[in-house]
Parts: structure tokens; C-alpha cells; sequence
């Protein structure tokens, strides 16, 4: 996606999701995604942490990595949880977007994201998928890259297959009525489904042989965090402490998690909590800078240092 075009969807997707509406003086306005790795804004709110340090915060739930990088690039949010690979895309193509916040990590003892198919389905290796329609949450971006990146290294061509966008929370009904054929779910959706489906393969241990990776992290408007640096700062710090919050309280998620994702907790109690990361470390993003670039998602690759806000 070119500059322009993801300009103008910006603006659409801002004027269409956050019509403009009075909003309170010094009202801060983050978005969240239901997914675990993008859940500490969410958190952050239901326990206080924002209140605590001075901040009044509207906390949004967006379907979506991409469409809560287009809000923020275009006003309509001062910043957001998005994917790595969405805030990556963004700034290689000179849009005002900073990583203020390190997130949700990859984790072998959790993977995180399942490419699935329905029970029964005859397909059960990449290159099965071969034709096929795989779901992903948003097109050209660090899910299908993990997708693809898992195909073509495990016999498959992912060129072959037909990549197709779709919700989330929509995912198991449309592979139970065969509108996609495969799809790659994240974490709590796919353990709130996981008896209808049948698990081929896990995508993002692929991205950095098996290693750690952030998969998500807090952007923010560039124009915001500049014009208001401490503000920037003090979110920054509540994030950051709800990653270690979250990742020294497993059993307190659960109840918030269940609360976000409207999925039963003893689905989210079956697989183990996803960790956050609590410290800024550029090398754990470099790994989807490259991955992106290899799959020509974005034009170039860059150092990942680049990402994070100076002086914030």
C-alpha cells in the first residue's frame, strides 16, 4: 500500500469508526484490540492504573491492528495497540506514527497464533493451502507475512494461496460454512474455538527461528507526542507497568481477559498467558521489520530503533 492510499484510508476509517462527537478536556483516547497481546490499555483501565497517574482515558475496542494505526495516524486516537508489523508499515512510509510502548511478545510456550481449519477438513500441511483461501485479520500485514513466511518453509506457496480479511471473532463461523478454507487466530479466539477447528501449524515461530518477538506495542501520533511530551511519558509508564502487572498477576487476567474478549474463561485458562515485554529493546521488532520487507509488505527494511519516540 502506497502513502496516498493509506492516507485516504485514514481518514475514511477515522470518519466512519470515531465520528466527531464533544469530547472532555484532556480526554485521552486509546484504542485496544480483543486479543491478549493488545489487552494492557484495557487492563490498564479496569485497574485503575490510568486514574492513578493523573490521566483521564477513553479506552476503544477496535477489530483490528490496522484500523487502530490508520485512527491514530489520522487524529481520530492520540495512540493505540497495534501490530508490529502495522506500526513498521507506517513509518517506513513517512507517516506520523511513534512506538511509544513495547507489548504483547512471542513466546514458544505460548504460541500465540494457530493456522487452523475446520474439524474434519481434508487440508492438514502448507502446501494443501495451496489455492486455497487463508483468513487474516488485516491484509498486507505481519499476520499474513507469518502466514506466508510458515507456508513456503514448509512446502507450501504462498503465492498460490488467496489471502482473505476477515474479523477475528468471525473466523471459526466462516471456516464452519467453508467461506475460507484456513485462517490464522490469535489468541483468546482460537481457544474459544478451538473444538470446531484442527490445528496445521503454529506461523509465528517461524519469524525469528523460534525466538522471541514483539508482536505488538502502543503508537502514538507523532503531532500529539511532540506537542505533548510528559503526557506521552506518563501513558508510556502505564503501559509499561500493566505489562508487569499483568505478567506477575496470570490469574487476575484471566477474569479481565474473559470481561475484553466476551470468551469463557476456562478457554483462557487452558493455554498460558502471553508475557509482555517491560522494557524497550529494538532487536525484538527487527525480526518483522525484515520479514515484511521480505515478503515486499513494506518497500525497504530499516533499523527498528527508528520506531521509538526521542526523548520519550
Amino acid at each position: 500500500m502506497n502513502r496516498s492510499h493509506f492516507v485516504a484510508l485514514t481518514g475514511a476509517v477515522a470518519a466512519s469508526m470515531w465520528p466527531a462527537r464533544a469530547r472532555s478536556e484532556g480526554t485521552l483516547r486509546i484504542a485496544t484490540g480483543a486479543v491478549e497481546e493488545f489487552a494492557q490499555p484495557y487492563y490498564a483501565m479496569q485497574k485503575g492504573f490510568f486514574r492513578d497517574a493523573g490521566l483521564t482515558v477513553e479506552v476503544s475496542v477496535v477489530p483490528g491492528g490496522g484500523l487502530i494505526t490508520q485512527a491514530v495516524i489520522g487524529g481520530a486516537l492520540e495512540a493505540g495497540i497495534t501490530n508490529s508489523g502495522s506500526m513498521s508499515s507506517a513509518h517506513v512510509r513517512g507517516l506520523p506514527v511513534y512506538w511509544l510502548c513495547p507489548g504483547g511478545t512471542y513466546n514458544g510456550n505460548s504460541p500465540i497464533a494457530h493456522m487452523v481449519v475446520i474439524k474434519g477438513s481434508p487440508i492438514s500441511t502448507a502446501s494443501d493451502l495451496n489455492g486455497k483461501t487463508v483468513g487474516v485479520t488485516t491484509l498486507n500485514d505481519m499476520v499474513q507475512a507469518t502466514g506466508m513466511q510458515w507456508m513456503d518453509k514448509h512446502g507450501g506457496d504462498s503465492k498460490a494461496a488467496k489471502w482473505f480479511e476477515i474479523k477475528s471473532a468471525e473466523m471459526a463461523a466462516a471456516l464452519s460454512v467453508g467461506r475460507i478454507d484456513a485462517a490464522i487466530m490469535v489468541e483468546p479466539a482460537y481457544s474459544g474455538a478451538k473444538d470446531q477447528l484442527k490445528v496445521i501449524g503454529f506461523p509465528y515461530e517461524a519469524v525469528n527461528n523460534g525466538k522471541p518477538f514483539q508482536t505488538a506495542g502502543l503508537i502514538g501520533n507523532k503531532n500529539w507526542v511532540d506537542q505533548n511530551p510528559d503526557l506521552a511519558r506518563k501513558v508510556q509508564q502505564v503501559i509499561l507497568h500493566t505489562g508487569d502487572w499483568a505478567n506477575k498477576n496470570p490469574a487476575e487476567v484471566v477474569t479481565l481477559l474473559a470481561q475484553l474478549t466476551q470468551i469463557d474463561p476456562a478457554a483462557i485458562r487452558s493455554y498460558p498467558r502471553i508475557p509482555f515485554a517491560t522494557k524497550f529493546d529494538p532487536g525484538l521488532i527487527q525480526p518483522v521489520i525484515d520479514l515484511l520487507a521480505r515478503y515486499a509488505i513494506i518497500p525497504k527494511s530499516f533499523p527498528a530503533a527508528e520506531l521509538r519516540a526521542p526523548g520519550v
